[in-house]
């Protein structure tokens, strides 16, 4: 089998920049056979750090807010974007933390970076363990945030995750891989 090449990018332009919120870019592109797609379109989006926060009790720091292209409420691990494309993850991850839920954590675990959709654009979400957590200060959100924290049982995540009440896709893979990474090191209850 050989090796996948890459595609001619034969035009480019930006038909919409609603920067930060939204890029859209249209492509003319030619692929390694010779077919030709006129208008492929690409959506750069940011990349962001999720941070699953687990107490020393076990239990997990949720917030919820409301999603406007959910049109709902929702459960959600913390997170937030990085300010910068060149913004090291970790420390987006620990002010994120602190900022939306007032706790900060002794350990922190890189679970990794995993773009979210590879059709469209490079953006990841970069995903983090945190343990040892203790309130150091408020919440400190920003004008577009309104959001609670929860305290809620490990136990309880599953349901969360397959109730549709945490439907960003980011949560499972968030909380799948920290319980790998939680089992691996003996402590996966």
């Amino acid at each position: 089998m050989s090796e996948a090449q890459p595609w001619q990018v034969l035009a480019s332009e930006t038909v919409a920049d609603f920067s930060p919120w939204l890029t859209v870019i249209r492509q003319r592109v030619r692929l390694p056979n010779g077919v030709v797609i006129p208008d492929y379109v690409l959506t750069p989006a940011r990349s962001y750090s999720m941070v699953v926060a687990l107490t020393g009790a076990e239990q997990v720091l949720l917030v919820r807010q409301y999603k406007h292209g959910l049109g709902q409420a929702v459960y959600d691990f913390p997170a937030g974007y990085l300010e910068t494309p060149d913004e090291d993850s970790l420390a987006c991850a620990q002010r994120e933390l602190r900022e939306e839920t007032g706790y900060a954590a002794e350990a922190w675990t890189a679970l990794g970076a995993y773009h979210l959709d590879t059709n469209r654009g490079t953006a990841a979400a970069h995903l983090f363990l945190a343990r040892g957590l203790t309130r150091v200060a408020e919440q400190h959100l920003d004008a577009t945030e309104a959001l609670t924290v929860h305290t809620v049982p490990r136990a309880a995540i599953l349901d969360l995750l397959t109730s549709g009440q945490m439907p960003g896709l980011a949560c499972p893979a968030a909380w799948g891989l920290a319980l790998l990474h939680l089992s691996a090191n003996g402590d996966g209850r």
